[in-house]
């Protein structure tokens, strides 16, 4: 599997996907830009990523390998949900802004090139607000389900299979679904200059809530969100008729970039609620305005220091959370490959003072913990199990427990986990990898879980 990338300042959580999904490094074209702001400290410019279009498109060692870009709103995209990738394939992807360039969608190559037109385009199907995903993240999801199936292609069935699901839900219920959905299959402007109507809109938003206010959008999206729990009521996954039984709960201290990312996938995929602790302060920037339409839940700060006060402090949280899933809920943390940095953030400095010692005395209870549980294959469980297992360990509501970037959370919560969710399923050799960054780790979760606990949802 190759990449072509055309965005710079995100190349490196790009590299590090690829590297986690065992693939090569991606292709860039695009501004150029100094080594020393991409490479980590002893790696060469090579080792991050080749430069240039023409190595993408005409290495001859490529051959006949297929195109595929990674983009919503044309009038070739399709879901990712109801087609397989070939492998191996060139994925193309775009800008953050600017998407892919229109040479590698149109039906003709204006630019005069040889094999640019790619020969499938998909996008990753969300139902929040916004009107797409973070590309690293849409980039993780499309590399996931390309390893899903080239090694465990069974492990998924296709939209095209799962259809009578369709009969569930009045007509104009159904049409109103269809609408939602059917934009990401639909060219729409790129400029005012471009449009004929009234309804550009400058906000990141999905074009239904174009020239909404932000009151007009919480009601529409609320109404939306209401439509697709009738669809999948015939089988719930929370004891709440007004959930759809998926919550994510963070700890914001020293990771506040990925938290942003985090309650951008939340929004995106189905999440009932994201609750956080730690500092109350959230990067709106990387929010991309999601935060109006998925409010975290602020908990207050994490300052029980051990013992009974921890273990009250989470009881509570527990509590609160089976409290808005109308019952008993399980506790999942999600794995993103990052064992080899909880290791190092768990030596004992016997010169700081108290309150360090004991924080760093709970990392090791919870690096014990994490070492024990993930070394036990039916206490783990990987999104690339099959469908049904997923399905029926999720019965109930799922809790993912989201770790910052190398910091495993406080032990009193992550002793109450009953799975530890991994990508990759436990012994697949991931030598040489270095995980996944948390926002793609748990973009690629929250997809795959929300795709399969509520599968009626995805047909649209």
């Amino acid at each position: 599997m190759h990449a072509l990338w055309d965005n710079i300042s995100s190349l490196l959580p790009l590299n590090k996907t690829c590297r986690r999904h065992s693939f090569p490094s991606p292709s860039v074209h695009g501004q150029k830009t100094n080594s020393e702001d991409l490479t980590r400290p002893g790696a060469t410019l090579s080792q991050v990523a080749r430069f240039g279009e023409d190595l993408f498109l005409d290495d001859p060692s490529f051959g006949q390998i297929p195109l595929v870009a990674l983009e919503n709103y044309t009038n070739r995209s399709e879901s990712i949900l109801s087609c397989r990738l070939s492998s191996p394939a060139r994925i193309v992807v775009g800008h953050e802004n600017n998407g892919v360039s229109g040479k590698y969608i149109d039906k003709m190559d204006v630019s005069g090139g040889k094999g640019c037109r790619a020969e499938r385009v998909v996008y990753v199907p969300q139902y929040g607000t916004i009107s797409s995903l973070n590309v690293v993240t849409s980039m993780g999801i499309a590399l996931f389900y390309a390893t899903l199936d080239a090694r465990y292609p069974s492990a998924r069935s296709l939209l095209r299979d799962t259809e009578d699901g369709r009969e569930n839900g009045s007509g104009h219920e159904l049409d109103e679904l269809h609408a939602y959905q059917r934009f990401f299959r639909q060219r729409i402007p790129r400029t005012a200059a471009e449009c004929n109507s009234s309804r550009v809109d400058q906000r990141p938003i999905h074009p239904l809530y174009y020239k909404k206010d932000a009151t007009g959008i919480l009601e529409m999206h609320r109404h939306l969100r209401q439509l697709m729990l009738r669809v999948c009521s015939h089988r719930r996954f929370s004891s709440s008729p007004g959930r759809f039984g998926l919550f994510v709960v963070y700890e914001n201290e020293r990771d506040q970039r990925s938290f942003a990312g985090i309650v951008r996938n939340a929004n995106a995929f189905l999440v009932d609620q994201v609750l956080y602790f730690g500092r109350k302060k959230i990067n709106v920037v990387g929010t991309v305005g999601t935060q109006h339409y998925t409010p975290p839940v602020y908990l207050g700060p994490f300052d029980a220091e051990g013992g009974s006060d921890a273990e009250t402090w989470a009881t509570k949280l527990l509590q609160r959370v089976e409290l808005e899933n109308g019952g008993n809920i399980s506790w999942w943390f999600l794995d993103c490959g990052h064992a080899f940095l909880y290791m190092d953030s768990t030596s004992v400095n016997e010169t700081a003072k108290e309150p360090e010692k004991m924080e760093t005395r709970g990392s090791v209870e919870a690096l014990n913990w994490y070492n024990t549980h993930r070394a036990d294959p039916d206490f783990t469980l990987s999104l690339c199990d099959t469908e049904e297992r997923i399905r029926k360990t999720a019965q109930g509501g799922v809790v993912l427990l989201v770790p910052q970037e190398g910091i495993l959370p406080p032990f009193c919560l992550l002793q109450r986990c009953q799975k530890i969710l991994t990508l990759l399923p436990y012994g697949e050799n991931t030598e040489g990898s270095a995980g996944l960054p948390v926002s793609v780790a748990a973009g690629v979760a929250l997809q795959r879980l929300s795709a399969v606990m509520h599968f009626r949802v995805s047909i649209f």
